[in-house]
């Protein structure tokens, strides 16, 4: 009697445990999202990427202070689009692993991009590791609720 009540239990917990949703769909989400991503970047769209930030979001660069809220991050690109010419913006990232826990997921991406400042000088490549954590939004939508990155210099 006692395994039978153990094993209903077990059934129980798994079956109300978060991460027994269609996390396939939330994982292509997410991949589509960071395509979506790499995309707006590319064509220098401050204005397209915005929306796939949460608005409660925090974002914290390397060497600078953090940037809260989607009004922060509309400032961060509007610096970007000025200091760097737009037709030369060239991102492309790798999404390594994403998990999905319930309403929160994080992705692990490493990614290389290209920009040109606008004063002037050699085209800038970087190399960098991107930590995201999305968060699953009332309509079910996935956006960016948290990021951190580094850029390195690879070893050639």
């Amino acid at each position: 009697m006692r395994r039978l009540v153990a094993g209903f239990c077990a059934m129980l917990l798994v079956a109300c445990y978060p991460g027994q949703q269609d996390t396939e769909a939330d994982v292509a989400a997410i991949r589509a999202l960071m395509a979506e991503y790499d995309a707006a970047v590319t064509a220098g769209d401050g204005a397209a990427v915005l929306p796939l930030y949460a608005e409660d979001v925090i974002s914290m660069p390397p060497d600078e202070a953090s940037s809260v809220g989607r009004a922060g991050m509309e400032e961060n690109f509007a610096e970007m689009e000025e200091a760097f010419e737009a037709n030369t913006f060239q991102l492309t990232s790798v999404v390594d692993e994403v998990e999905v826990a319930g309403d929160l997921a994080f992705a692990r991406v490493t990614f290389d991009e290209t920009i040109t400042p606008t004063a002037g000088g050699d085209t800038e490549l970087m190399h960098g590791n991107w930590l995201i954590i999305f968060k699953r939004q009332e309509d079910g939508s996935w956006k960016i609720w948290r990021e951190m990155w580094s850029v390195f210099t690879p070893e050639m």
